[in-house]
């Protein structure tokens, strides 16, 4: 399958807005017998060609190697990918300017396993405050019961603040033999509309690098609030950019779901 037949970014050298290619990028009517909108795919599981092209896919997704140039990684099973999830998931990095994206379940769900993916017992979270009231309980009710400490500062723009926090946090990760692993901001924040300065976040994180055998730790973003019409974090020095979608990406308050865009690398 053609990978690029239906991601295209450009009409000749015109670079196409997000909101003109919202319209159909990501999906193919071939793969649907033609149907103008992506159909909804109420299936777990999918066929395969050949058996050895059923391999191949599941050889692809597991990450033990890579589809040839120019191919996506085929459909294996709704748990790894899914026609409606990677039109999504392409969507949504095509919006935040990113390189990826995966959908979950849920907000919190994005959000919950975005951290873990980072934290090890011993490891320091650097958190601006206030978060969603759900993040905030992970943190700092949860994640200590695994050995994982935080740090939090409620100014969030101010120089002196942010890189004071950054000093405790590295001081509480070398006391537990850990690192500051993850750097973790909400803005504008839920409720307050607290606002956090990204660029200066960025900037604590390089310092954390020159202080941790160069292991930069990543700075995440939920940008629940605002979405990507109006706030792309990446452009400001985010690593990753997080969203509950059941919010402003909705807007309907009929579903509930997360996300996460980013680099490949992140």
């Amino acid at each position: 399958m053609s990978y690029d037949s239906y991601h295209k970014r450009k009409l000749g050298e015109h670079v196409l807005s997000p909101e003109t290619q919202m319209m159909g990028y990501g999906f193919d009517p071939k793969l649907s017998e033609g149907s103008l909108k992506p159909p909804i795919f109420l299936t777990s599981t999918f066929v395969f060609k050949t058996a050895q092209e059923g391999k191949d896919f599941f050889d692809y997704t597991s990450g033990r190697k890579q589809p040839p140039a120019g191919s996506a990684a085929g459909l294996v099973y709704s748990r790894f990918n899914n026609p409606n999830l990677e039109v999504l998931e392409d969507r949504l990095a095509l919006w935040e300017g990113g390189e990826a994206a995966a959908v979950f379940s849920s907000g919190m769900a994005a959000i919950s396993t975005t951290i873990w993916a980072y934290m090890r017992p011993g490891d320091v979270v650097l958190m601006s405050q206030p978060l969603y009231g759900g993040t905030e309980t992970l943190i700092e009710k949860t994640l200590p019961l695994y050995g994982v400490g935080r740090v939090s500062v409620s100014e969030a723009c101010d120089r002196q603040a942010v890189m004071a926090a950054a000093e405790r946090a590295l001081a509480q990760a070398r006391a537990t033999k850990g690192a500051v692993s993850l750097l973790m901001t909400e803005t504008p924040a839920n409720p307050t509309n607290g606002l956090v300065d990204l660029k200066l976040w960025q900037e604590a994180a390089e310092w954390l690098a020159s202080k941790q055998d160069g292991k930069r730790p990543p700075l995440a973003v939920d940008n629940t609030f605002l979405g990507p019409v109006f706030q792309r974090p990446l452009e400001h020095g985010a690593d990753l950019v997080i969203y509950s979608l059941t919010k402003y990406v909705g807007g309907h308050s009929d579903l509930v779901a997360g996300g996460v865009i980013g680099s490949k690398a992140a």
